[in-house]
């Protein structure tokens, strides 16, 4: 079978790996010059690295890292044994007092959220109320913002720093993520369900990731590491890639897609389509052949891009000296930044001898999550500032963080991070600034409160034609790595029954309170655990009542006189 796959991000090129290895002829047309989407990189004339944004990978990434195992990185194995770093430590740094890291092997997040007792009970119920709720999750807290579910129970600090986790943890602005997207990233990283051993390196023996492990990034840039290894295997395997060829339109109808269109006007002909771009890009495509633009499924992408773009703008701070940390591999969340900065040191993660470029000893990737709340420079969201205004704004948003700074000290002998000099600043060059607003090359999508209802799945009614994605619907069903890799496996799957993909780990507890909520659900019954709670109570006041009514008349009787015997 001759396959068309449009797009060469995590997605695309996940359908191709899986449809390429059954024996399918598979050609993968993408709009840019290089591969990855959203994940791509590139190095400056310089040699500096550069990354469209940050992204790691979490201990439930159980497609990524079964993918990762197939694609060859050298002679000495794969991607997975040969690219991918140890567990990170994210901490959460606020402006005035130390940074704080989660180094338990339990679940209390009261000093790394600034949280009192009564805020741990409270957040653990809130937690508890969305991974115990099945179809009210999906069709009700996916409206409700996190936010709000957690701020009205809460106090004010503890909420801010919750909050500043959404955009470098749940990747979303918190000022748009819903409560059920972040309880399913907390659930999914609490209880994952499988281990990913991993073999020794340089830096140590064998070692496992498991429920809690920090998170993991890539030994080096995104192309160096991952892509440039996996287009050259896939090429290899006889897939041909077409680069700077976007798809324009699809000419078909129900019955199945015939032909496809490039933005050149060049033809294109295949058995089968999957069409793996962007849901923005997928749903002007879409449009331009109304027999396929009114069938369900695929009308679905008109509101599902109804939200303005998500907007991460990354940014690199390059030194001339190196920067030691006191931990060996230290990710932070900026607490009291209006743009929800998040940082790490690229050197800390990438293999010793990856070049950081001319003149460079220490670099500091830092990503800005939130792009509507104004700036403490000069008073401007994200969205409206030049570039200039911009990076005022982040670097006294880092400088202003004693958390960050009394990190960097400890590990320096007293030396702050803003005595050492800086050769450059540079921002994703993608990015256009204008105080008209923020533009940049290709629309990012996330999860929203406005979004649940409308996510496609990868088998649409026309019998030829898939989707993939990280919007389409997944296990994940987060935006995310994996949910790209799982949608790429799916949509694969779709056309060859013999693709398989690694479902999602539910515990059974969770499964069986899910029933019973939806039961309830069903007939406009309060959740599951409200319900439970408030039986609980009512039995304690039960007994309560029963115990003081009884204890009554004992006491009465045990008070009487004794009558005494007659002489």
């Amino acid at each position: 079978m001759r396959v068309a796959v449009f797009g060469a991000g995590i997605a695309g090129l996940t359908a191709a790996h899986e449809l390429v290895r059954r024996g399918h002829e598979v050609s993968v047309y993408e709009a840019l010059a290089v591969p990855g989407g959203f994940f791509r990189g590139e190095r400056s004339a310089d040699g500096l690295p550069a990354e469209y944004s940050w992204h790691g990978m979490g201990p439930w990434y159980h497609n990524t890292y079964d993918l990762l195992r197939q694609i060859p990185f050298d002679a000495g194995g794969s991607v997975y044994d040969r690219a991918v770093s140890r567990p990170i430590d994210f901490g959460v740094a606020p402006d005035d007092g130390v940074a704080r890291f989660d180094d338990t092997r339990v679940v209390w997040p009261r000093a790394i959220f600034r949280m009192t007792r009564r805020d741990v009970l409270c957040w653990a119920w809130v937690m508890l109320r969305q991974w115990t709720a099945g179809r009210r999750s999906e069709e009700r807290y996916a409206r409700v913002p996190a936010a709000e579910a957690w701020g009205r129970v809460l106090t004010d600090l503890a909420s801010r720093t919750w909050n500043a986790t959404f955009g470098p943890w749940v990747g979303s602005d918190w000022t748009r993520v819903s409560w059920h997207q972040v309880g399913l990233f907390y659930r999914k990283h609490l209880i994952v369900g499988r281990s990913w051993p991993h073999p020794a390196d340089e830096e140590g023996g064998p070692w496992l990731q498991r429920s809690r492990t920090g998170w993991l990034l890539f030994r080096g840039p995104s192309q160096e590491a991952w892509f440039g290894p996996w287009v050259a295997g896939l090429e290899a395997q006889g897939v041909r890639f077409r680069w700077e060829a976007p798809l324009r339109r699809l000419h078909g109808d129900r019955d199945g897609v015939r032909w496809a269109e490039l933005a050149t006007g060049e033809r294109v002909e295949a058995d089968a389509w999957v069409v793996a771009t962007n849901p923005y890009a997928a749903a002007e495509i879409v449009a331009r052949t109304p027999s396929l633009a009114a069938l369900d499924g695929l009308r679905d992408l008109g509101p599902l891009t109804r939200d303005e773009p998500h907007v991460q703008v990354a940014f690199r701070v390059a030194f001339a000296e190196r920067i030691a940390w006191p931990r060996p591999r230290t990710a932070l969340v900026i607490a009291d930044s209006e743009y929800d900065l998040t940082l790490f040191a690229q050197e800390q993660a990438w293999r010793p001898g990856v070049a950081l470029g001319e003149g460079v000893a220490s670099l500091w990737t830092v990503t800005a999550c939130v792009a509507t709340v104004p700036g403490r420079v000069h008073g401007l969201p994200l969205l409206r500032c030049t570039r200039e205004q911009f990076l005022e704004e982040v670097m006294a948003q880092l400088r202003a963080c004693d958390g960050l700074d009394r990190l960097v000290r400890e590990a320096n002998g007293g030396r702050s991070w803003k005595d050492v000099p800086i050769v450059r600043v540079e921002v994703w060059r993608e990015w256009e600034f204008s105080p008209e607003g923020l533009r940049g090359l290709q629309p990012k999508w996330v999860n929203t409160t406005r979004t649940q209802p409308w996510l496609p799945a990868q088998r649409t009614p026309v019998p030829n034609l898939v989707l993939a994605g990280a919007h389409t619907r997944t296990d994940a069903d987060l935006w995310s790595i994996e949910a790209a890799v799982e949608s790429g496996r799916r949509a694969a799957a779709a056309l060859d029954p013999r693709v398989e993909w690694i479902p999602e780990h539910v515990p059974g507890w969770i499964r069986r309170l899910r029933r019973l909520d939806d039961a309830l659900y069903a007939v406009g019954a309060p959740q599951v655990l409200d319900v439970a709670a408030a039986g609980l109570l009512a039995l304690a006041l039960g007994l309560g009542w029963r115990v003081g009514r009884g204890a009554g008349p004992r006491r009465r009787r045990a008070a009487r006189p004794r009558a005494r015997p007659p002489r």
